[in-house]
């Protein structure tokens, strides 16, 4: 047993001494396997000697060895442990282990269990992951540490890379993991990775070696879940006919990559991406119009990496919100819990059921109802129109067909919108209209308008367009009823 301070048994001299000490004399007695370890936190500036770090510890080979030679370099360690309680029995075994074994070592041990409900399927293994790295995050801050270290090895590298590459990822995907990045985008918390130049066999080799013991997960290598596929049987059959040097080559063609894109690419998309970006979660269609396509998709990915923590965009994420600039205003994509979708002149990225997206615009593809800002819009087609189309209540009116053609978008309004009031020969702002109406200025944000092939029909709920007014000759008609909330107020 060794208390946080003192070199445990298999370093054989104080823990600080061994980080000052040049990792080529033997000073410390580290043997191959820690020098590499030190040899990769200095190269790319991880972690210094004494530097207090998080370590997410689940109790697996991979996280015992990497929190034993960062306590063995001197680092001032904190444990956390993520119970997702999602193996029964076996969750609660993992938990219990690695309480006694921090106990024994003297590290100090955080422990956040998972009491929710957890997703179906394999989106199960995304929810786990995000709620690790919020405790991650969480147990950093309490105690103001800026670095937050995991197990992740050269194994996990490559495999990242080709699931990457089988979902169709652009060249982020294809690097794999940095060696550090920000927790959550701007968060003032580090992930950092010592172990990504290791083999998951030189792990495990050290960690018998050193008689250190270890929880199996079976999940890790359950074929239902697209990694334990990779690891059992795609990898396994790769090597076969390639070598077992196609891990080490994966992983380091990603390297590659990850260079280009953290040093070449990375400058050049920031600029493109401030370029675009008229306002927090809205991008300029007009600027990313004027972006090559590569370019263009790399802002989207990028702005789904900064607006929806957790998700994990990729480059057909990016080819769908592509395709919203070919689709008329208030079609909608969600991607986790973020809603994107496309206005007149710009594309919106917003949570999901936020007041942004409550105001953005909604589009109606048939009859229906749809819910917006104050109540619900009910749209009917009718044949011929009633006998008195002027005899509807205030919040209903009459238009003709062959002008209030689907789809119909509903939307606030916005400046320099213009249409031409019932009973009028010539155009009007509505920002004058309403001013004519008297409609006092902190209800004119809640004014919506109707539009149809880009043309107003209706100021919800003031008044038709003259152009859609129904006619003598109108033989079919279209009836927009607006019900409110009993909240709403009228105007």
């Amino acid at each position: 047993m060794y208390v946080r301070g003192d070199a445990p048994p298999w370093f054989g001299s104080p823990l600080r001494s061994c980080r000052s000490a040049s990792v080529t004399d033997g000073a410390c007695g580290m043997d191959s396997f820690e020098r590499r370890i030190d040899a990769f936190l200095r190269r790319h500036a991880l972690l210094e000697a004494g530097e207090p770090v998080v370590v997410g510890l689940s109790g697996g080979v991979d996280s015992m060895v990497l929190t034993s030679v960062l306590a063995g370099l001197g680092m001032s360690v904190r444990a956390v442990h993520v119970n997702y309680r999602l193996r029964g029995d076996a969750s609660d075994e993992d938990e219990a282990f690695v309480r006694n074994w921090c106990a024994e070592q003297g590290i100090d041990l955080i422990v956040r269990s998972f009491d929710g409900e957890w997703p179906s399927g394999a989106s199960v293994q995304q929810a786990a992951r995000d709620f690790r790295y919020v405790v991650f995050e969480e147990a950093a801050m309490e105690i103001s540490w800026g670095k937050v270290a995991v197990g992740h090895h050269r194994d996990d590298q490559a495999e990242t890379v080709l699931l990457n590459l089988f979902r169709g990822s652009g060249p982020e995907g294809l690097a794999g993991m940095p060696t550090r990045r920000e927790i959550a985008p701007g968060s003032s918390v580090q992930v950092v990775r010592p172990l990504l130049a290791e083999r998951r066999r030189d792990i495990a080799a050290y960690a018998r070696a050193k008689g250190l013991t270890w929880r199996e997960d079976a999940s890790n290598t359950a074929p239902k879940y697209r990694r334990g596929a990779l690891r059992e049987h795609i990898f396994p059959l790769i090597e076969q006919h390639f070598g077992e040097a196609v891990v080490e080559n994966i992983a380091r063609s990603g390297a590659l990559v990850r260079e280009y894109v953290d040093e070449v690419l990375r400058d050049e998309l920031e600029a493109c991406f401030d370029a675009a970006l008229t306002g927090e979660g809205v991008v300029d269609e007009a600027a990313i119009l004027a972006l090559p396509p590569v370019l263009r998709r790399r802002v989207f990915i990028e702005a789904l990496r900064r607006w929806a923590p957790g998700f994990e965009a990729d480059a057909r994420a990016a080819a769908r919100i592509e395709h919203l600039l070919d689709r008329q205003p208030g079609r909608r994509l969600v991607f986790g819990n973020i809603v994107v979708w496309r206005e007149r002149d710009r594309i919106v990225f917003a949570p999901s059921g936020s007041s942004v997206e409550a105001a953005s615009a909604c589009r109606l593809d048939e009859e229906g109802a749809i819910e917006i800002p104050g109540g619900y819009l009910h749209v009917e087609r009718l044949g011929a129109p009633p006998g008195n189309v002027a005899a509807g209540a205030p919040d209903e009116v009459y238009l003709d067909a062959r002008t209030a053609r689907f789809p119909l978008l509903v939307r606030p309004w916005e400046a320099g919108d213009r249409f031409v009031p019932l009973g009028m020969r010539r155009g009007k702002k509505i920002s004058d209209f309403l001013t004519d109406e008297h409609v006092p200025p902190h209800r004119k944000r809640a004014v919506h308008v109707v539009e149809s092939e880009g043309r107003i029909v209706w100021v919800l709920p003031l008044r038709i367009s003259e152009e859609a007014r129904v006619r003598e000759d109108s033989s079919e008609v279209v009836r927009l009823r607006f019900t409110r909330n009993r909240k709403s107020s009228n105007l």
